[in-house]
């Protein structure tokens, strides 16, 4: 995993994403992920809310929908409420060998296919 594109997400979201990397958004799903141009990498962002710099947030009710958290409200109070919270990146071998998911908090299993994943950071 490219620790560029880590550092950009985590520490200096005014900053560009860097190459090859590029920000996309599934419209239809209401996704926002990255995805490396030169291996055909994705990383797709669980957290429920991302600073896309500029005074832009994007706020995604996702992880709640796969973590089942159905009295959650929009915005994971839990993980929000939490001075620095810091996302885990997992592998996601179900979804192929070149998927990432970051998470907004620590889990062991897969919110897609509940079965165990490898932690990369």
């Amino acid at each position: 995993m490219d620790q560029s594109l880590m550092f950009v997400l985590l520490n200096s979201p005014e900053s560009p994403i860097p190459r090859p990397w590029e920000r996309c958004f599934d419209i239809r799903n209401e996704v926002l992920f990255y995805t490396n141009t030169l291996d055909d990498t994705i990383l797709i962002d669980l957290r429920c809310q991302i600073n896309l710099g500029g005074g832009l947030f994007h706020t995604d009710n996702m992880w709640q929908e796969l973590a089942g958290c159905t009295s959650c409200v929009r915005h994971c109070p839990s993980v929000l409420q939490s001075r620095n919270p810091l996302p885990f990146l997992l592998h996601a071998t179900c979804c192929g060998p070149l998927v990432y998911l970051l998470m907004p908090e620590f889990v062991n299993h897969c919110p897609f296919c509940e079965s165990f994943v490898y932690i990369v950071g």
